[in-house]
């Protein structure tokens, strides 16, 4: 596997990155399209891409796929942006709790802060779980509501604990399925796998009302489900799994929050 790390610069199978190579995949990260990503420095897109192509050089490797929307990063090219992010964290240095969720659980971790930090001091991140676990992995979040409790148990050496529980509906229109970009969508095609279902997954929704609204099938969370006030009939019993959270210990103002959870409704 490709070695990254941070040390004073960010390294690449031993290889320092320049700072202009670094920032430019930072801010594709950050950005999301060169266009953007070339603005936010202030310099032009094929200076840009020429820093992006030699990090590729020094990595050995591609960091970057092309897709519908241009030119994105690959799983190593968000290793190194999240370096890069966790080394300006550690030079900058946070001075106050910072934490993460995703529109799913937000009403949960909004709750907590609601109790646990009246002076509202605390950094905020609602993201996807992937951006989120990778963040906390990097260092730059103590905290970490999650929608895939699988993600808690991949998470080799962290601390995680249980702070409510929610339902998981499947419904089904077809083969056809659209994936829900949050909730824990692992746990219903894994649970599709397992009875054999033949299915497809032919595209990601970012929008729960288009999601419900067409005729693919799909799975979502009974409580965003109510939140939004929408009505589905599920197709089989739901699948209740577990809300977890993955925190450090000892930092100032964790064990605060986590304790509101503890005492707030078991459903988001």
């Amino acid at each position: 596997m490709t070695v990254v790390q941070a040390f004073l610069a960010v390294q690449v199978s031993g290889r320092h990155l320049t700072p202009s190579q670094a920032q430019a995949v930072l801010a594709l990260y950050l950005e999301g399209t060169q266009r953007a990503a070339a603005r936010s420095l202030g310099i032009s897109a094929p200076v840009l891409n020429r820093h992006l192509r030699q990090v590729e050089a020094k990595a050995g490797q591609p960091i970057m796929d092309c897709g519908p929307r241009g030119t994105v990063l690959n799983e190593l090219g968000e290793r190194i942006a999240r370096e890069q992010l966790a080394l300006q964290g550690k030079m900058k240095g946070r001075q106050h709790l910072a934490v993460g969720c995703t529109p799913l659980t937000e009403d949960l971790l909004l709750s907590a802060l609601n109790s646990a930090d009246p002076r509202g001091e605390a950094e905020l991140v609602i993201s996807e779980d992937r951006l989120n676990v990778g963040d906390f992995q990097a260092g730059l979040l103590d905290l970490v509501v999650l929608d895939d409790p699988l993600y808690a148990y991949e998470a080799e050496g962290a601390e995680w604990e249980e702070v409510g529980h929610d339902r998981l509906l499947h419904v089904r229109k077809g083969a056809d399925y659209g994936r829900f970009r949050f909730g824990p969508q692992r746990l219903g095609f894994r649970h599709l796998d397992s009875t054999k279902v033949k299915y497809r997954v032919v595209r990601t929704y970012s929008s729960l009302a288009a999601m419900v609204r067409s005729n693919h099938s799909y799975f979502v969370s009974e409580s965003l489900l109510a939140r939004k006030g929408h009505r589905v009939r599920a197709s089989d019993e739901p699948i209740p799994y577990a809300i977890l959270c993955l925190y450090r210990p000892g930092v100032p103002g964790v064990e605060g929050l986590l304790q509101v959870m503890r005492n707030a409704s078991s459903i988001v």
